[in-house]
């Protein structure tokens, strides 16, 4: 039986950061990263934080990340699956925390620090290590090295475990603000589902029930609405925006456009432009 602590793609990863190099990625996955060598700056959710060799980060899932660097930067970085932290909130208890540690866990902040300890030096030895042997996901060895990661983490900073619990169940963003400014987006629903912080079933259910209606048949019609404007109001072409706007290819959306309005794209564009 497949373990759903262990995802289908590699997990472990050393990336070199050149003199003025710019990356930004997302993952739908925790993020522990760790400074081997070099400095930077990292931005998370339009706020800059300063990397340095030995520092330690945790980020909450689907966050926006981008580094910057002026130099030579090597990073280290694990992803921790929703599935990993679940099970460890299963069998782990909360440890005692000092007040000062509970009014650090209590805020809502999508960035932990982690401070440098010889055992995180050992977690970090142990990743690389996994990383140059090429150790794939499917490995017991990986999912030794998740299970590690957690805890080493929350031994030493003892508030993750809360943290780790509220951001397992805060990472639902609001449905129909996030459709709004995605519908444009040509993605495959598996990634604006967990771009949405959801499992396919859970955001297909959550969908139904904002909307009423399925994701395809509202994706359709919000691009079909938006094309009818784009040609009667703006008088812009098909050609000019069927990309933006999640179309494939011009076929497939003047049949669709046909379909729903009853009129050819291109006989409203003429008459758009005759009025």
């Amino acid at each position: 039986m497949k373990n759903k602590m262990i995802p289908d793609y590699p997990i472990m990863y050393k990336m070199n950061f050149t003199n003025g190099q710019l990356m930004k990625f997302q993952f739908d996955d925790f993020l522990f990263l760790y400074v081997y060598s070099g400095e930077g700056t990292m931005c998370v959710s339009g706020i800059n934080h300063p990397l340095s060799k030995g520092c330690g980060w945790i980020l909450a899932r689907n966050e926006h990340i981008s580094f910057h660097t002026e130099s030579f930067m090597q990073v280290v970085h694990i992803r921790i699956s929703e599935e990993a932290v679940t099970e460890y909130l299963l069998r782990a208890t909360s440890p005692a925390m000092t007040d000062a540690e509970n009014e650090v866990e209590n805020e809502d902040i999508n960035v932990m620090t982690v401070t440098n300890h010889v055992l995180l030096q050992g977690l970090i030895s142990g990743i690389e290590a996994g990383v140059d042997n090429n150790f794939r996901a499917n490995q017991p060895l990986t999912y030794l090295k998740i299970q590690e990661c957690i805890n080493v983490l929350t031994y030493l900073r003892p508030g993750l475990h809360n943290w780790f619990s509220r951001m397992n169940s805060l990472q639902r963003i609001n449905l129909k603000d996030f459709m709004e400014c995605h519908y444009q987006d040509n993605l495959p629903l598996e990634q604006l589902a967990q771009a949405s912080g959801r499992s396919l079933s859970t955001f297909r259910r959550d969908f139904l029930k904002v909307f009423g209606t399925t994701p395809g048949k509202w994706l359709l019609t919000k691009r079909l609405e938006e094309a009818y404007v784009l040609i009667k109001e703006k008088k812009i072409k098909p050609s000019e925006f069927l990309l933006d706007l999640g179309f494939e290819s011009f076929s497939h959306f003047s049949r669709s456009f046909k379909a729903y309005f009853g009129i050819q794209p291109s006989i409203l564009l003429k008459e758009s432009i005759v009025k």
